[in-house]
């Protein structure tokens, strides 16, 4: 293995890591050899770095040598696109069958070196190479994109097309030269796209024509959707009238939104032939819109797919919403940012620890994690103090006395994050480490004792004066928030009318008060007037007065070009702004901390067909003396027996192989369960073992019974692969005390971590520690279901494989320093980690690299978790789905050593300073770009290689406990989606930054609307059912019953179309929606009484009645028909084969976007059953 950058205690920490995992394959070869799975060998190839995880992704393609080959080129070049570029050129020149296999395989090796060989876009998100014929006669390369190309990201996408083109050169083959109807087929096809699927970017009819009529490589695919184009269909060169996705995305996501990445490369390899690249770019940039100078216009992008149930949490850079804060704790960067934990406890709890929240800028979105040295929120209760929670004790003190969150309080975002997104740097928050820089040189690095906290303005002032430096932060008001007019009226108060005795008192206008709260003044009422104690010399000071003998007198006047200006010289020193920059944000997905199932959830890949029922039950099937099912036959190369489905022979004991294509036979199962019963020697098989109906593998090999009997004994589900998951939401995570995960002392120096950050001998469980790259916190629920799992692998090695337990686990703790296998979706490739404690929280914390390494950032992302062991023994490529897809979400390949070269580019962008400097802050003043000051910040690109590329790295700020905040969203906790609403609602009235008129019209033009329209277009083409055999019609038979004889049930009901109607006329009245959304909701509401006739009492429901548990989906439906549903996933009680709702709480759901097994859409309603066709006609 190639030797890396690193000190001795990592390479040391890595030897650990790959002894263990030795340790694993070596046990489970054993188990494997003895041929009860689908291949006597481990079907999990392990791969040391890049090149390794290409050449085993491209097995199939013969690339043997290729991984050799990466290693040399990327060690003369440090970009990761040019040596993917001068791959694909090498490759093309090796030996093929045709031209165009050649051609496939350098672009699919260039594609995998791009995705780390971690994505599967490589495999099927390239369906083929054609080398086709213009009309000129000259010859072109057509890449066909299948819609897994998705998965590569826009670079990706783009860069493909480029490495196609640097290839066929090397073959002497011409450019491509679209016809006119090629061209404007695409005018349609991508906005048909965009109807049915999420696009990034949509571009215009002449940014379609000038980057598809100049590309140099035909862009093609094959048809990825239903819908088919209206104009131009039947080109001659293009094989389908469907829509074609991968092209969509190739051209929309890749070409256009990446040209000036793409540019970038091009000119640096002077590639000619893409000029028009710069055409393009000079084009975008011609239509942008020019910004005022020294201002960020307010940008309301993060609000368009708002929501029901998820709450506004401030509208665009308005005032009271969450101040920037600029620098990086323990849990952010890779997008995840942090907040107070007491202001996501004043937000009701709907931010918990791991949830999503979309924001202004500079990304779009981002992980909430906890961060207790950053300022809470500002709360007017109903007594009329204005007071400030900096202590989660403090919020839940003044929790029912809360009338109006007046300021969100800080959320902390480092600069990595500016640069990763080129977002200009805009002015943050005066805090104390901004003061710091700024008294450092003036004092010759010699701070005064008590330049963190002066005792009172007037030595704060002294000190101002003395060095030289603005006023001290802890004097500091939103004098930036208000106009000077509204200064000068709250001055004149105060000399009217105001005392001071040690504190402020005056009786100021409503109009005074609200001056005095937007200031962030704290006050406490008597009666009528008004006191304030903390800030009340500040805000003298600031208005010009002073104390004469308890009277309020003038010293200065208050006058400026600016009321900053205007402050600073009534000061008589420089005032900075206490807060600049408000960024707008919203709830969006919570936090997850869950085990993995399918729909159904099976506890074994066996199939039964229907003889199950509708839960699939193996004894129900077993009932039956034989059941025909269809499934892969196999042969015993040393007998000769042909008859059997078991991977190892019941008659000599050797392996067995796949016998050509599966086939519908007759299996004995009471015959069958009796043996793996007597294998396992288990006195008694427990019932309700979940099987599947059919099995979706190329070849139908099942699984042995066996395995599903211990699933279901340890109450554990399979996936579609083998294995058994738990997902969780990724945040980052550089360094942690043990005491926060549970770690003792003992433990943690056993599993490495002998000293802390400060080089000092570890001793106590308080010191802070620096997170080793491939270890992970997974949450405490996580660990209580891998012991789980590690008890079920102990019962497999014992009981199955007949060898020692493994695990021996009986509790979380005893899996602490075990191995196991992080993969994300879309994604082929696992990553090796290791537990070294849990979280109370829902999320995973790991590393910045081990996420990054997974293709994955800290957005909201989720990923899942699988012991080492259950993988190398369960998971087989034989039980993988044969369809396009299939591949995705499998551990193909196993990287053992992360390399920070070679992990996602957005993870190089953290910044890793203990301090920023004053540089930074000046940078941001003057609005400068993050590249201007990029040099000065140290971020992980400057050590990438280095010795310290994997440690020392520092954060800004600290926080007492990881995991201190809410632990689970309201929004999870909150039942119905009235509950849901009414308590959105009730915090958008309550948050001063949110306006709650246009949050209400948001969500019912956003989310009921197109829920409501497309819930009705569902019943009015919705499928039947037959309650006994689960069959479905698409249109009823001409008897009016089912081919078995049994009644036909309705698979869409009324309830269901009809279940935001009352909450979305509710809402519209209160908040006064405009006429436009009115009339648009009478005009459904209409439609619905012509479907189901008059019914009042079902449709005037008040909001606080409505009760019905409705699982939301993540974003707003589409209005637009989708498959239907049967009810051959419902797991029902086996005395009812056809569940209510009161059954399964799961049935309960909205028409979603995303692909489902076929599940009746099903709302109960009050006092009405389920009516079968009889009832209905």
């Amino acid at each position: 293995m190639r030797e890396l950058a690193c000190s001795d205690d990592m390479r040391r920490y890595f030897q650990n890591l790959f002894r263990e995992n030795d340790h694993c394959y070596a046990v489970a070869t054993k188990a494997r050899e003895m041929g009860y799975d689908p291949q006597t060998y481990v079907e999990i190839p392990q791969a040391e770095d890049l090149a390794a995880r290409v050449e085993e992704q491209l097995s199939q393609w013969e690339v043997d040598g290729v991984a050799d080959l990466i290693r040399d080129l990327s060690s003369k070049h440090d970009s990761r696109e040019e040596v993917s570029l001068l791959v694909a050129k090498e490759v093309a020149k090796w030996p093929a069958k045709s031209n165009e296999e050649a051609i496939d395989r350098a672009v699919r090796v260039g594609l995998s070196v791009l995705t780390e060989g971690i994505l599967v876009a490589p495999i099927v998100g390239i369906g083929g190479v054609k080398i086709g014929t213009n009309t000129d006669g000259s010859q072109y390369v057509s890449l066909f994109f299948n819609g897994p190309i998705r998965s590569a990201g826009g670079t990706g996408q783009a860069m493909s097309v480029l490495i196609a083109d640097m290839v066929r050169r090397e073959f002497g083959l011409g450019v491509y030269k679209p016809e006119h109807g090629e061209v404007e087929r695409l005018k349609e096809e991508i906005p048909l796209y965009k109807q049915c699927q999420h696009l990034q970017y949509v571009p215009g009819n002449e940014e379609i024509e000038l980057i598809y009529k100049n590309c140099p490589v035909c862009i093609d695919g094959e048809k990825t959707e239903d819908l088919e184009i209206s104009g131009f269909r039947n080109l001659p060169r293009i094989k389908t009238n469907n829509v074609r996705g991968g092209v969509c995305l190739v051209i929309s996501e890749g070409m256009c939104l990446k040209a000036p990445k793409l540019k970038k490369h091009v000119d640096k390899l002077g590639i000619d032939g893409w000029g028009f690249l710069g055409e393009y770019i000079n084009r975008k940039k011609n239509k942008g819109d020019s910004k005022d100078s020294g201002k960020v216009a307010p940008d309301s992008k993060y609000l368009k797919d708002i929501v029901g149930g998820r709450p506004v949490l401030g509208h665009p850079s308005r005032a009271g919403g969450l101040r920037l804060r600029y620098g990086r704790g323990r849990t952010t960067g890779l997008a995840a940012l942090a907040l107070n934990p007491a202001t996501m406890f004043a937000l009701d709890s709907f931010l918990a620890i791991g949830t999503q929240i979309k924001i202004e800028r500079p990304g779009k979105a981002g992980a909430v994690t906890p961060c207790d040295e950053l300022e809470g929120p500002i709360l007017l209760l109903k007594n009329g103090d204005l007071v400030q929670a900096n202590t989660v004790e403090e919020v839940k003190r003044y929790r029912h006395e809360m009338k109006q969150i007046v300021d969100l309080g800080e959320v902390l975002l480092p600069f990595g994050e500016f640069v990763e997104n080129n977002h200009v740097l805009v002015q943050g928050d005066y805090a104390i480490e901004w003061y710091k820089q700024e008294l450092l040189p003036a004092c010759d690095h010699q701070l005064p004792d008590d330049w963190r906290d002066p005792k009172n303005l007037e030595r704060a002032i002294e000190l101002s004066k003395q060095f030289k430096v603005p006023l001290h932060p802890n004097f500091n008001l939103f004098w930036y928030d208000l106009k000077l007019e509204s200064l000068q009226r709250l001055r004149s108060r105060i000399l009217e009318n105001g005392s001071y005795d040690g504190c402020l008192t005056f009786t100021p206008t409503p109009e005074e008060k609200l001056d005095l709260e937007n200031l962030g003044a704290l006050h406490t009422m008597a009666d009528q007037a008004v006191k304030v104690d903390r800030y009340a010399l500040p805000l003298l000071k600031g208005l010009g007065l002073g104390v004469d003998g308890g009277r309020i007198v003038e010293i200065a006047p208050l006058q400026g070009s600016s009321v900053m200006a205007a402050v600073s010289a009534a000061y008589g020193i420089t005032v900075r702004p206490r807060a600049v920059t408000r960024i707008g944000s919203r709830m969006a997905r919570p936090e997850k901390a869950k085990e993995r199932k399918m729909k159904p959830p099976p506890h074994v890949l066996f199939p039964i067909g229907k003889n199950g029922g509708p839960q699939r039950l193996l004894d129900k099937a077993a009932e039956n003396k034989s059941i025909s099912v269809e499934v892969g036959v196999r042969t015993c190369p040393d007998c000769g027996d042909s008859s059997t489905i078991s991977c190892r022979c019941p008659e000599c004991g050797a392996h067995t192989t796949v016998r050509d294509e599966p086939q519908e036979i007759g299996l004995n199962l009471k015959d069958m369960i009796r043996e793996a019963a007597e294998n396992l020697r288990e006195g008694r098989i427990p019932d309700k073992i979940k099987c599947v109906e059919g099995l979706i593998s190329k070849d139908k090999t099942p699984e042995p019974l066996e395995k599903g009997i211990l699933r279901r004994k340890h109450d554990i589900f399979v996936n579609k692969d083998g294995t058994i998951r738990f997902d969780l939401t990724d945040v980052p995570l550089t360094h942690f005390r043990p005491r926060e995960i549970g770690l003792s002392v003992e433990k943690a120096i056993q599993l490495g971590y002998q000293r802390d950050i400060h080089d000092e001998p570890l001793t106590s469980p308080e010191q802070i520690c620096e997170l080793r790259v491939q270890d992970i916190v997974p949450s405490v629920s996580c660990g209580d279901f891998m012991v789980q799992v590690a008890k079920f692998t102990d019962d497999l090695l014992t009981k199955f494989y007949k060898m020692e337990p493994f695990y021996n686990a009986k509790e979380r703790s005893d899996l602490i320093g075990h191995l196991t296998i992080g993969l994300a979706p879309h994604t082929s490739g696992g990553i090796l980690c290791r537990i070294i404690g849990y979280s109370d929280s829902a999320v995973c914390y790991g590393h910045p690299f081990f996420h990054a390494a997974k293709r994955r950032n800290a957005d909201g992302d989720e990923d899942s978790v699988m012991l080492l062991m259950d993988g190398l023994l369960n998971f087989s490529r034989a039980y993988l789905p044969d369809s396009r897809g299939g591949l995705m979400d499998a551990p193909l390949v196993l990287a053992i050593r992360l390399d920070p070269n070679e992990i996602d580019k957005e993870a190089h962008n953290i910044d890793l300073l203990w301090e920023y400097p004053l540089e930074f802050y000046k940078a941001t003043m003057e609005m400068k770009q993050p590249k201007e000051v990029q040099g000065q910040m140290d971020l992980v690109a400057d050590r990438v290689k280095s010795l310290l590329q994997y440690e020392g790295f520092g954060f800004t700020h600290d926080t007492h406990n990881i995991s201190e905040g809410p632990k689970e969203s309201s929004y999870k906790t909150l039942g119905s989606m009235a509950d849901k609403m009414k308590a959105q609602l009730n915090l958008a009235r309550m948050i001063r930054a949110v306006d709650e008129v246009d949050t209400a019209q948001r969500i019912i033009s956003k989310h009921f609307l197109p829920d409501l329209i497309g819930n009705l277009k569902q019943f009015s083409g919705q499928k039947m059912r037959c309650t006994k055999c689960g069959a479905s019609y698409r249109r009823v038979p001409l008897s009016g019953k089912c081919y078995c004889g049994n009644k036909l049930n309705l698979t869409v009901y009324e309830a269901s179309v009809k279940k935001y109607l009352a909450v979305t006329k509710k809402v519209g009245k209160e908040y006064g929606v405009s006429m436009y959304i009115q009339q648009r909701v009478g005009i459904i509401e209409d439609s619905i009484r012509s479907i189901f006739g008059n019914a009042d009492t079902a449709l005037d429901i008040d909001l606080d009645s409505l009760d019905e548990p409705i699982m939301e989906e993540e974003e707003a439906p589409k209005a637009r028909t989708l498959d239907f549903f049967t009810a051959s996933c419902i797991d029902a009680p086996e005395e009812d084969p056809l569940p209510g709702p009161e059954d399964d709480p799961e049935l309960l759901t909205t028409v979603r976007d995303e692909p489902r097994d076929e599940v009746p859409l099903q709302v109960p309603e009050p006092k009405r059953k389920a009516c079968s066709l009889d009832d209905y006609f």
